[in-house]
């Protein structure tokens, strides 16, 4: 595949939380698995709150990343009413 899919971390990514590194690593190993490029990208919950649906069609998947409380509950939400109005895939943990 030349195409990378692209997937965006939403959540506060906090290099003291080990599960965020864990999420990197996971990610990765999943693409390497599937044989894919996958790019990944953290995005903050108070951006998201701003501009959802703007920001979130940048990306072919949305991953909400654990480690709450976030700093805008409302952009996580914000994330999850996207993905379930656009159809749009979706993991949280």
């Amino acid at each position: 595949m030349n195409t990378a899919v692209r997937i965006a971390i939403i959540g506060d990514f906090n290099p003291e939380y080990e599960t965020h590194h864990a999420i990197n690593r996971s990610l990765q190993h999943a693409a390497e698995a599937l044989d894919i490029r996958m790019d990944s990208k953290w995005v903050a919950t108070g951006c998201v709150a701003r501009d959802a649906d703007k920001i979130l069609r940048n990306y072919d998947g949305l991953f909400i990343a654990s480690g709450s409380p976030y700093r805008s509950m409302e952009g996580a939400f914000a994330a999850i009413r996207f993905a379930r109005t656009q159809r749009w895939p979706l993991i949280g943990t």
